[in-house]
């Protein structure tokens, strides 16, 4: 988990619990620090069939692909989108934490660039999504696997580079001077499930 977190290289986190069965779900807002000494208690929340989930803390220069698969990852090397992250979900399915830039973003402009790499990748004929909240490495993703009748593992860190992507300024440049495209297809929230904000340490 401390290499996932070095590779996206925020201040502060937004981490999410979401139980798989029911929906029931709590936030927290840490620095990396009190993530790391919250890790006992999440592991234990996730034991409880708590999947935990987290994102970069207001504006920042990231963007998150799941539904990926190895000819993704590597198409996406190819054309000069390498990953800062990529977390192995489940077996053969991964999650990309692609750095468009080491300063804060605005959220439409990432949000932009998100939905053209995405759509580019869909044309090969994979199903890939912009997700909000990434798979925490070392930690076990139930709904995941429950969804495509997996049994549930570990997700496991493959790569945290950290590297900005050597497209992504170019990328953001030309976007400049293009129309905007629709909103970005966003994973869905677990059916049922009721947002519940609060803040401070684990107990």
């Amino acid at each position: 988990m401390r290499g996932q977190m070095t590779a996206l290289g925020c201040a502060q986190f937004v981490v999410r619990l979401v139980h798989a069965r029911d929906g029931k779900e709590e936030t927290r807002q840490w620095c990396g620090l009190e993530l790391l000494r919250s890790l006992a208690w999440l592991k234990r929340m996730n034991a409880r069939g708590y999947d935990v989930t987290l994102r970069p803390a207001g504006q920042h220069g990231l963007v998150l692909l799941d539904g990926l698969q190895q000819d993704d990852l590597q198409r996406l090397d190819a054309r000069g989108w390498h990953s800062a992250a990529v977390v192995e979900v489940l077996h053969g399915r991964f999650q990309a934490w692609i750095k468009l830039s080491g300063q804060r973003l605005a959220d439409a402009l990432r949000g932009q660039a998100a939905s053209r790499l995405a759509s580019d990748l869909c044309r090969s004929g994979s199903a890939i999504t912009v997700a909000e909240f990434g798979a925490l490495a070392g930690l076990t993703c139930h709904a995941s696997a429950m969804a495509e009748g997996q049994a549930a593992r570990y997700a496991l860190l493959q790569a945290s580079s950290g590297t900005v992507a050597a497209a992504a300024a170019p990328c953001l440049e030309r976007m400049a001077h293009l129309p905007d495209l629709p909103p970005p297809p966003r994973l869905s929230m677990p059916q049922g499930a009721v947002r519940k904000r609060s803040s401070g340490r684990a107990r």
